[in-house]
């Protein structure tokens, strides 16, 4: 994958084009003023204008990226630890989209990564971050992350992403893996801290990633209600 670099300017456009939510699958207002549900409700809010898909089980399986269009972006500083690489401090940006789906009478949220760039220090430009879309999956999957894959709603936001490829220096440091223990506050900020497990074999590749990565631009919030 070829970086792309992010402009946080053209993240900042005051209006984010609100007009085209409804293209998008989100409609206007908070989520407690929409129909009422036992589907989780799904909402953002920049402090002024607030959008949401609601809990009455509209929108189930669909993909909902950013209201105005396109993904979410998710950008912090990460340090990268590998056996046979420098310790690489970078600042890794995520781009994704969130859904929720039904399996059996439970209601899952499903996270999907589309894209990723990594920037930064003189080494970061060395790392080479693939294997999208990852998923995220429940903490005892170790295998298979795919569409299906998601955590069960109401219940703690913390999961496994999988299937990670990352290469470093142009040696592949992991491939097909996954990582533990991802958690979303629930406002704006996804943590990373554990290591990248081989998918299916459960190997530990000796990776580690650490850091926080909180959603463009400041001051927005992803919520699950």
């Amino acid at each position: 994958m070829k970086a792309k670099i992010i402009m946080l300017s053209a993240l900042g456009v005051a209006s984010f084009g609100l007009t085209q939510a409804a293209n998008a699958g989100w409609e206007m207002d908070d989520c407690s003023n929409s129909p009422s549900g036992p589907a989780p409700c799904i909402e953002w809010s920049n402090g002024t204008d607030t959008y949401h898909f609601n809990g009455d089980g509209g929108h189930e399986d669909d993909w909902h990226g950013h209201p105005s269009g396109g993904d979410f972006v998710f950008q912090g500083n990460t340090v990268l630890n590998c056996p046979l690489t420098p310790e690489l401090d970078c600042t890794l940006t995520l781009d994704g989209q969130v859904k929720k789906f039904e399996v059996d009478g439970q209601w899952h949220i499903g996270i999907r990564v589309n894209d990723s760039e990594v920037s930064g220090g003189l080494l970061c430009g060395a790392v080479d971050v693939g294997g999208f879309p990852w998923y995220l999956g429940p903490t005892n999957e170790h295998d298979v992350f795919d569409e299906n894959s998601g955590i069960s709603w109401p219940a703690s936001l913390i999961g496994n992403f999988g299937n990670i490829d990352v290469t470093a220096l142009t040696i592949p440091v992991a491939t097909n893996t996954h990582i533990h223990d991802v958690t979303y506050d629930n406002v704006n900020t996804f943590s990373f801290d554990g290591n990248l497990y081989e998918n299916g074999t459960e190997v530990d590749t000796g990776c580690s990633v650490v850091g926080d990565l909180q959603l463009l631009p400041s001051g927005t919030t992803l919520s699950i209600q």
